[in-house]
């Protein structure tokens, strides 16, 4: 598939934002709902909905979610990572959240794989033009494929293609940004204000070098941890910026109720108008966007946030990283369902017949719902939970 996925940090239970005092509800929200865009943002078959610009135009959409990690990680973890041992038990924490789902996953599309073989080797499915097979010269399943996505270096820049589980390229690039981040707290720790200065400089000429290189923002299997670092270190900046304005004395920062929501209408238009007006190079400015948007929103004080804290949210958030990961297989099924069944009372292009394409988004979605959340619940949560006690229990015999 040539569009790229966003992606969605894992969580413990309700939700990574809730491990703290303070509840980022309406980031939180945000994540859940652009979890099923991401979703029909990859569908194989058209729609009216697919069609429009902002989701046409999706791919800075992605960049969301790097800025949303980079604020909770600084959030999280900015001022209490001071030692090898804090940092050994991040990384192991982000480890544990990323790879058990990745893994499964991984394991699906490796059986998919086979079973395509098998079929065709059967004669039950015929190849069609241009088809390659896994395993075949020029397929991006291969063994090689197969061991960089096991080792999470397959967005590294050692492909020309996604392979296997395409949105997993974002998992891939943010587990090597932890190490990035790990390693600025324990030696750059940045504390000043042209410490961050100097972060949004870097920032800039990460973007400036994208653009050098690339057509859009669409970038995945090559330069792709270069954008993560981007928009993670955007996320960075956008922390410190809710940090000192907080801080502030509260005469200083107050508004009016209908401030805040002017705020929160106005952040969320200009976002949307720069998805659908901003195309090709122009996508190289959407840092400043995402900085604007995790700031305004991490406050949760205006009607939009609301709306995002309020049900459903909250359960799309807690099962959003396992969506995100299931999602593609869901697709592929579904269009395979389609061509099988749909085509033959619709004819071939079935999905242009009225609004099909757009209704058949429906039922897609509430498998994509459910799957995900037996991911969630069966693999995501018990083993974060199991490999984080493990973790814990390493650091009491090293102490003991």
């Amino acid at each position: 598939m040539s569009k790229s996925a966003a992606h969605i940090p894992p969580r413990d239970r309700a939700s990574d934002f809730a491990n703290r005092a303070e509840y980022f509800g309406a980031l939180d929200g945000f994540r859940g709902l652009l979890a099923l865009l991401v979703a029909i943002y990859h569908t194989p078959w058209g729609s009216k909905l697919n069609a429009t610009a902002f989701l046409n135009q999706g791919a800075v959409i992605i960049d969301l979610f790097f800025v949303f990690s980079g604020f909770l990680m600084f959030t999280l973890y900015g001022r209490r990572l001071q030692t090898g041992g804090q940092a050994k038990s991040f990384l192991w924490r982000r480890f544990a959240r990323l790879y058990p789902v990745h893994f499964v996953m991984t394991m699906i599309f490796l059986a998919f794989a086979l079973l395509r073989l098998i079929a065709h080797k059967a004669g039950i499915a015929t190849t069609d033009i241009g088809e390659i097979l896994p395993f075949e010269a020029g397929s991006t399943e291969t063994l090689y494929s197969l061991l960089t996505n096991l080792s999470l270096t397959q967005a590294m820049g050692l492909h020309d293609s996604l392979t296997f589980n395409p949105p997993a390229w974002t998992i891939s690039v943010e587990f090597f940004a932890y190490f990035v981040f790990a390693a600025m707290l324990l030696w750059l720790p940045p504390r000043k204000l042209w410490h961050f200065a100097l972060i949004g400089v870097g920032v800039a000429g990460l973007y400036t070098f994208l653009a050098s290189v690339k057509p859009d923002m669409n970038i995945t299997y090559d330069y792709a941890f270069w954008r993560c670092l981007g928009g993670f270190y955007t996320g960075v900046l956008g922390a410190e910026i809710y940090r000192r304005v907080r801080s502030e004395p509260v005469d200083s920062v107050s508004t009016s109720v209908f401030a805040h929501h002017l705020l929160e209408f106005t952040t969320l238009a200009s976002f949307i108008a720069f998805v659908i007006y901003m195309p090709g190079k122009l996508q190289f400015f959407v840092a400043p966007f995402c900085l604007l948007f995790v700031v305004v929103f991490a406050f949760d004080r205006g009607f939009v946030s609301k709306i995002m804290m309020a049900r459903p949210f909250p359960f799309l958030a807690r099962i959003s990283y396992s969506v995100y990961m299931v999602h593609v297989i869901i697709a592929i099924m579904a269009d395979i369902f389609a061509a099988k069944v749909l085509s033959r009372l619709f004819g071939e292009r079935w999905h242009d017949v009225g609004w099909n394409g757009d209704l058949y988004l429906l039922p897609y979605l509430i498998g994509v719902i459910i799957a995900g959340y037996a991911l969630q619940r069966y693999v995501e949560a018990p083993a974060a939970k199991w490999l984080g006690g493990m973790e814990t229990a390493q650091r009491r015999v090293a102490v003991s």
